[in-house]
């Protein structure tokens, strides 16, 4: 399971949705994959938790807007 959060402060380019921090935008499995190199360790900012592992990776889509990918494992979840 994947979750991005746009990131707002320094866009160049900013939607009309970024400006609302209550907005949601999905976004799909490929575009989280080219925003962070196929999720490259390089982009890792973090990688623990206690409760729930995940992987959080910085991002860039194609119009300039940064993102931070939190990426669960299947054990976040264990219930089916």
């Amino acid at each position: 399971m994947l979750y991005a959060f746009v990131i707002t402060a320094g866009n160049k380019d900013e939607d009309e949705d970024a400006s609302d921090p209550d907005a949601f935008k999905e976004y799909t499995l490929e575009q989280l994959k080219n925003a962070t190199f196929g999720f490259a360790v390089e982009n890792i900012v973090s990688e623990h938790g206690e409760k729930a592992p995940n992987v959080v990776y910085k991002g860039k889509l194609e119009n300039q807007t940064w993102i931070a990918v939190k990426r669960f494992t299947g054990s976040a979840w264990p219930d089916a």
